[in-house]
């Protein structure tokens, strides 16, 4: 018996050393450790701080990135705003926040995302103003908007159509296009309220 539990130690000290190392009990940072307990080598400062040419080349590319597309990002919106400014410029009587509900507006109802309206999708757009304009006016009016006659306006077009769908009185907006004001100024006062206040009003 004595000499097979011989035998059998003499056979497992083939795939394991002696002593067995173990690894760190629990009150030492595992990171400090290998797998097999014996302790990492500490890294100094000097060596963390080296940067090989390739490093610093690496490191110089990504910060000319950032900045380039931060200065991608303020030249967009520089451009948008003065986009924004010349449309207000064109239609007087409109603000940013009436001419930013019907952009939203002409790309919700442009089903074909050609940058057009058909008749249908100007006449939902109507709709959702609230406008009560007759079928026959509505016609009327998209027709002399669509200038070469294919069917289709562009938002250049929707914005003239809609801003002098109605005619002026005394140099003061009526009719579509005093309404477009009115739905804006709701959809600006509702968008400032807290969810309490909008429970308040029943807009849930």
């Amino acid at each position: 018996m004595g000499h097979h539990v011989s035998s059998l130690f003499s056979s497992l000290g083939r795939f394991f050393e002696y002593p067995v190392k173990r690894k760190p009990i629990c009150f030492y940072r595992q990171e400090d450790f290998t797998a097999t307990g014996e302790p990492q080598k500490k890294v100094t400062d000097n060596q963390k701080s080296t940067k090989t040419d390739y490093d610093k080349l690496v490191e110089l590319f990504y910060k000319r990135l950032a900045e380039q597309r931060q200065y991608n990002q303020e030249m967009k919106e520089k451009d948008r705003r003065w986009s924004m400014q010349k449309v207000v410029e064109r239609f007087p009587g409109w603000n940013e926040v009436t001419i930013a509900n019907l952009h939203s507006l002409f790309l919700l109802f442009d089903n074909q995302s050609n940058g057009m309206l058909g008749f249908d999708d100007f006449c939902a757009v109507l709709e959702s103003l609230g406008d009560e304009s007759s079928m026959e006016v509505r016609k009327e009016k998209y027709n002399a908007a669509d200038t070469d006659n294919d069917g289709w306006i562009t938002y250049d077009d929707f914005l003239s159509l809609v801003y002098h769908f109605s005619p002026q009185e005394d140099g003061q907006l009526t009719g579509l296009a005093q309404l477009c004001n009115d739905v804006a100024d709701n959809i600006q006062f509702v968008s400032n309220l807290t969810v309490g206040e909008q429970l308040e009003y029943g807009l849930f």
